[in-house]
């Protein structure tokens, strides 16, 4: 089971987290969906922050450099995804914390906006617990030292 964080108020569990994410997205659904995800299979035991919308996600990600990667919803109140991830440019938070732009936009354009305004992936909705698994793969595959 993850260690939940629901905003700013922590509930830990005794566990040995394999990695620390932050959720940023106005659907409760899908805070459910992520539960899911990281309960189970390659991710449980993570460490997972919520934030249900980009506001509360930055104040989030500016508290935690330790991070593995930021989920982040393209359309929320208060500030959507590309806003979060100009704000986060213009003020070089955590540059080296890789934000996924989560979002039901599929267009080519849509994509090349997001990943100029400093996205390191795009993941389409709807998506199955195995892409976001594969995800975190590459990404760990990534960063891997050079044998």
């Amino acid at each position: 089971m993850p260690t939940e964080v629901e905003g700013s108020s922590p509930m830990t569990l005794p566990i040995a987290p394999p990695g620390t994410f932050l959720v940023v997205d106005d659907s409760a659904l899908h805070h459910q969906m992520y539960r899911l995800i990281f309960s189970k299979g390659a991710l449980a035991g993570s460490t997972v922050y919520h934030a249900m919308h980009g506001r509360e996600g930055y104040a989030l990600l500016a508290a935690h450099p330790e991070l593995t990667v930021v989920l982040l919803d393209l359309n929320m109140p208060e500030m959507n995804g590309l806003e979060f991830l100009a704000r986060r440019q213009a003020e070089k938070l955590h540059p080296h914390v890789p934000v996924v732009l989560v979002t039901t936009e599929s267009t080519p354009e849509d994509e090349a906006r997001g990943r100029a305004a400093g996205a390191w992936d795009y993941l389409r909705k709807p998506f199955q617990p195995a892409d976001v698994e594969r995800l975190v793969a590459r990404l760990q595959s990534e960063r891997a030292p050079a044998a």
